[in-house]
C-alpha cells in the first residue's frame, strides 16, 4: 500500500498467550503497521525495548511470572530508555477499578479491555497515530530537550486552531512549568478555565501557584479539584506535598489515606503513607502501608529496602504499645526481613542488616533467646569486616538496646561520636541514638520544634503541640526533653478531652519509655518525677 502512513512504523506486542499475540499481530498488520515484533514475558519486553525503538507497544497486564504490564510501563516511563515516549497501550481482561486506577497512574496512552476487536483497536490507533503524526515536530523537540522550540511549535499550533489544540495546551502548560515560566503557565490555565472547568487545567493552575510561592491558593485549587473529580490522583499528591512542606504531617497523612482509598495499588503512595504514619507515631497505619508497599514492590522498579526496614521498625514499635495488635505484623516482618538478601542481593551488608532487624523483631515477639542468637551471628560478621557503614552500626545499637545491653550500646555510641566528631553529615545520622543532638543542624531543628510546640501549648492548642512533639520524636526517639514536652502537652489535651482514654494510654507509654532511658542524674530527671506525680493524680481521678 504505497500511501500507507503507518508502513514504516514498528510495534511490539507483549502477551504470555501465543494465540493472542498472533491475533493482535494480524490486527496491526491489517491496520498497516510495517513491522510487528512479539514477546511472551516482561523480561523479553524490556530487552527488546533496550535494543530497538518502537512507535507503539501493546502490553498485557497479566504476564504470568515476573513484572506485570503496569510494572513494564513503570520502567519505560521512569527510567532512561529508548522507548520512554513510545505509545503504550495496556491491555487487560480486568475491569477492576483498583487495577485500572493504578494503571492510569503511570499514564498509558490507552487502556484496552479484552476481548479486543479489530474495529475497536483500529479506531483507537487511528486517533493516537493521527495526533502523533500531526504533532511530530513537537514530540521531536521534547525528546531532544529543545524546550524553547517546543513552546514555539505549541503556540503556533494553538494559533492555527487545529483539532489538536487541547493536547497542545496540555503539553504547553507542562512545558512552561518545567522551564520556570510560571506566570505564562498561570495565564494559559486561566484562559482555559474561563471556557471550561477541566481537572488537568485546575491542577496546572495549582502547580503554577505553588511554584510562585502561593501555597495557600494552590491548596484551595487542589481541594476544589478533589471535590470536582475525586479520581484525580495527582491532586492528592501535590496537596500532600504542600502539607509536608508546611510540616502538617497529620494533614498529609489524611490526604494520602484518601488517595490510597481511591487507588490502593499505588506503591509510591503506600510508601509515603508508611513514612508519614511512622512520623506521626500512627504505627498501625505505618505498618499496614509498609506491608502493602512491600507486596506491591515485588518486581517493581520502585521497590526499596528502606521500606522493608521501615516495616520491621514499625512492627517493633507497635509491639511496645499493643503486643496482640503487633503479632501478625511481627510475623510478616520476620518473613520480609529473611527474604531481603534474596530480594536486594546476598551481600554481607544485607545479611548483617537482616540479622540485626531479625533480632529486634524476635525481642518484640518475646523470643529473647533466638534474638540473642541472631545478634551474636550479626556481631560475628561485623567483627570479621574491615569496615562497617554507619547505618549498620546504628542498627547494631538498636538491636543491643532491645536486648537491654546498655553498656555495649553506649560504648559503640561513644566510639561513633569520636570517629565522626568532625563530620557534621554523619553526626546528623547518629543523633537518632542520642538524648540530645550533637550536630549543629539538628540542634537548631530541635530548638525550633520546641519553640513551635511550646507556642502551641501556651496558646492552649494542645492537639497541635502533641502533633509537633510526636512527629519530632520519630527523628529523635531518644530525646528526653521532647518526650517530656509531649507528656506535658498530652496532660493539657487530657484536661480538654477527659473522655479520650487513648490520650492516657499514650501518656503512660511515653512515661514508661522515659523511665527506661533517663539516668537518675539527668538534668531533666526532677521534671520527669514531677510529671510522673501529675500523671498519677490524673489516673487516680479517672479510677474514682
Amino acid at each position: 500500500m504505497p500511501d500507507n502512513p503507518y508502513a514504516k512504523m514498528q510495534a511490539l506486542i507483549v502477551d504470555d498467550f501465543e494465540s493472542f499475540r498472533i491475533t493482535l499481530s494480524k490486527m496491526l498488520q491489517e491496520f498497516g503497521i510495517g513491522t510487528v515484533d512479539s514477546v511472551s514475558s516482561s523480561n523479553d519486553a524490556l530487552r527488546s525495548c533496550n535494543a530497538k525503538v518502537y512507535d507503539i507497544i501493546l502490553c498485557d497486564q497479566n504476564l504470568g511470572k515476573g513484572k506485570t504490564g503496569q510494572q513494564v510501563l513503570e520502567v519505560l516511563r521512569h527510567r532512561p530508555n529508548l522507548n520512554s515516549d513510545s505509545l503504550f497501550l495496556l491491555v487487560s481482561a480486568e475491569s477492576n477499578k483498583s487495577i485500572i486506577m493504578a494503571a492510569y497512574d503511570y499514564e498509558p496512552d490507552a487502556y484496552l479491555t479484552k476481548p479486543i476487536t479489530g474495529q475497536t483497536l483500529g479506531q483507537r490507533l487511528g486517533r493516537l497515530f493521527k495526533q502523533r503524526i500531526a504533532l511530530a515536530p513537537i514530540y521531536k523537540a521534547l525528546k531532544e530537550k529543545q524546550f524553547t522550540t517546543a513552546v514555539e511549535l505549541c503556540e503556533a499550533e494553538l494559533a492555527a486552531g487545529t483539532r489538536y489544540a487541547g493536547s497542545c495546551q496540555k503539553i504547553l502548560g507542562r512545558l512552561l512549568l518545567d522551564i520556570g515560566e510560571y506566570e505564562k503557565a498561570e495565564s494559559l490555565y486561566r484562559n482555559i478555565l474561563d471556557v471550561r472547568q477541566l481537572d488537568w487545567a485546575m491542577l496546572g493552575m495549582a502547580q503554577a501557584k505553588k511554584s510562585q510561592g502561593d501555597a495557600l491558593s494552590a491548596q484551595q485549587w487542589l481541594e476544589e479539584i478533589i471535590q470536582f473529580n475525586p479520581l484525580c490522583l495527582k491532586a492528592y499528591d501535590l496537596l500532600a506535598n504542600i502539607l509536608a512542606e508546611r510540616a502538617d504531617y497529620q494533614g498529609q497523612q489524611k490526604i494520602l489515606q484518601q488517595a490510597v482509598d481511591v487507588s490502593p495499588l499505588s506503591i509510591l503512595r503506600q510508601q509515603m503513607l508508611g513514612d508519614v504514619g511512622f512520623k506521626n507515631n500512627d504505627l498501625l497505619v505505618a505498618a499496614n502501608a509498609y506491608r502493602k508497599s512491600i507486596k506491591l514492590g515485588e518486581n517493581s522498579c520502585f521497590d526499596n529496602a528502606r521500606f522493608h526496614e521501615g516495616f520491621a521498625h514499625a512492627g517493633v514499635q507497635l509491639a511496645k504499645i499493643d503486643k496482640n495488635l503487633a503479632t501478625p505484623f511481627l510475623r510478616d516482618a520476620l518473613k520480609v526481613i529473611a527474604e531481603m538478601p534474596l530480594r536486594f542481593g546476598k551481600t554481607n551488608s544485607s545479611k548483617m542488616s537482616s540479622l540485626l532487624l531479625e533480632s529486634q523483631l524476635l525481642v518484640a515477639s518475646g523470643e529473647e533467646r533466638r534474638a540473642a542468637d541472631s545478634l551474636v551471628a550479626a556481631q560475628k560478621m561485623i567483627n570479621s569486616e574491615e569496615s562497617i557503614e554507619l547505618e549498620l552500626k546504628i542498627e547494631l545499637v538498636r538491636a543491643l538496646r532491645e536486648l537491654d545491653k546498655k553498656a555495649e550500646s553506649e560504648k559503640i555510641i561513644s566510639e561513633l561520636l569520636e570517629e565522626y566528631a568532625d563530620d557534621e553529615e554523619q553526626l546528623q545520622k547518629i543523633d537518632c541514638l542520642l538524648d540530645e543532638p550533637c550536630s549543629a543542624k539538628n540542634k537548631a531543628i530541635v530548638a525550633q520544634i520546641n519553640k513551635n510546640g511550646i507556642a502551641f501549648y501556651e496558646a492552649k492548642d494542645f492537639t497541635r503541640a502533641v502533633g509537633c512533639f510526636t512527629s519530632a520524636l520519630q527523628d529523635f526517639p531518644q530525646h528526653i526533653g521532647l518526650r517530656l514536652n509531649l507528656v506535658q502537652a498530652l496532660i493539657g489535651q487530657v484536661k480538654q478531652e477527659p473522655e479520650n482514654s487513648q490520650l492516657l494510654t499514650t501518656m503512660q507509654q511515653t512515661m514508661d519509655y522515659i523511665r527506661k532511658i533517663i539516668p537518675d542524674k539527668h538534668v531533666q530527671y526532677r521534671r520527669f518525677r514531677q510529671l510522673e506525680e501529675m500523671l498519677r493524680g490524673i489516673l487516680a481521678k479517672v479510677v474514682n
